[in-house]
């Protein structure tokens, strides 16, 4: 008789010939698991991860996931860090529909991964299955995480949600986290061309804020946001010459570059990352 892997392979290559649904190959699949379940999770850990050529991985994993097994979820859990990024996004989604509040917990704590594609395509999937508990589970991350780079990227995935998420992006700017006003203000450069005059108004409160409490990175930050308005921000001016004069250099630097940004329309203005 066939070993376990030589039985999974086949069935998988009668699947790509349309012989077998994956319905009938998750029933075959929880058949193997009750005889030998040690040694099918082994197995699928290799397929998925080392799939043979002819197999497609994406649908190794949905067979799986169609088990609803929960002897599977390491597995499935594991293909969030898979090296291909398309994978490893299909994963995500795929897992939230059939384990939705079992990996929940699990997609937040990828979204501390240091990989960058692993925390993207987390924090995307968040955003899609859990709606607005997902922008507010990207929300406490950003608030509560020390690393910059960690929290950048749920701020990104938050602003791609629309205006909803930028709502919530510009309410951090007047927060009392250092970190999540640096690293909103960050995020929202990017999309400044999307803001109001409204988001503006707050950025420049954000910034007066920032320096009351001398929180230098996010006066920096800031600065480089509203010098991302171009033009649109020489009301302001007054309010950014008075950081010419503050006593620290990165400070200064940003304050005379930002006023060269509002005085040329911004145009001439690079967007820097920390």
């Amino acid at each position: 008789m066939a070993d376990v892997k030589e039985q999974l392979i086949n069935m998988f290559i009668k699947m790509n010939a349309g012989n077998v649904t994956m319905e009938e190959g998750a029933m075959l699949i929880n058949s193997l698991a009750k005889k030998d379940g040690q040694e099918v999770v082994k197995v699928f850990m290799g397929l998925i991860h080392k799939t043979p050529q002819g197999l497609m991985p994406q649908r190794v994993f949905t067979t799986l996931a169609m088990t609803k097994n929960r002897l599977f979820f390491d597995v499935l859990t594991s293909t969030l860090e898979h090296k291909n990024e398309e994978v490893s996004l299909y994963a995500c989604e795929e897992i939230a529909k059939y384990f939705k509040n079992e990996i929940k917990y699990v997609l937040v704590d990828h979204l501390n991964s240091d990989v960058y594609n692993v925390r993207k395509v987390t924090a995307s999937t968040i955003t899609k299955i859990y709606g607005d508990d997902g922008i507010q589970m990207l929300k406490n991350h950003i608030v509560t995480r020390d690393e910059h780079y960690h929290r950048l990227t749920s701020a990104e995935a938050v602003i791609k949600v629309g205006r909803k998420g930028i709502d919530v992006m510009v309410e951090l700017l007047n927060s009392d986290v250092p970190g999540a006003v640096m690293t909103s203000a960050e995020a929202l450069t990017v999309v400044v061309p999307q803001l109001t005059d409204d988001d503006l108004n707050k950025t420049v409160y954000a910034l007066l804020q920032a320096g009351d409490t001398k929180n230098i990175q996010g006066i920096v930050s800031l600065l480089k946001m509203i010098a991302a308005f171009g033009s649109k921000a020489s009301k302001f001016d007054g309010y950014v010459q008075a950081y010419v004069d503050y006593p620290d250099d990165a400070v200064t630097n940003e304050a005379q570059v930002t006023l060269k940004a509002i005085k040329s329309g911004g145009k001439s203005m690079e967007v820097s990352r920390f």
